[in-house]
């Protein structure tokens, strides 16, 4: 994805977050397209009509867990690959993260610049 336009969809409850990750991911690819959703509802209903390459979500959020919007996803049909985020790393997660075919990998946060330069090739 390196310097390839793109389109990476966050679901992640915390603004902070957003604001960090936006800055960091454009300055290493600015031909990105990045859509931060804070209410993972919102984001599903985006995700039934909207395209995106990637999906980068929150495990503990208020109104409905990560697990349960990957079974969201599953349940209407939506297909994108995904890496969960934490701030923890719980063997449980990272173990749980596995047993989803959408789910490419598990990433903690706050990002790295690493991370994403990983994330991004």
């Amino acid at each position: 994805m390196n310097e390839l336009k793109a389109r990476i969809i966050f679901v992640d409850d915390d603004k902070i977050q957003h604001m960090i990750n936006r800055k960091n991911m454009l300055r290493l690819n600015p031909n990105l397209e990045l859509i931060f959703f804070e209410n993972p509802y919102s984001a599903l209903d985006w995700l039934e009509s909207g395209e995106a390459d990637l999906l980068l979500l929150d495990i503990n959020m208020p109104e409905m867990s990560g697990w349960e919007f990957l079974e969201n996803l599953e349940n209407r049909g939506i297909q994108i690959p995904a890496y969960m985020l934490s701030s923890s790393m719980d063997p449980e997660d990272i173990d749980r993260s596995n047993s989803y075919a959408a789910v490419k990998g598990f990433l903690i946060k706050p990002l790295q610049i690493s991370a994403i330069q990983s994330l991004l090739e």
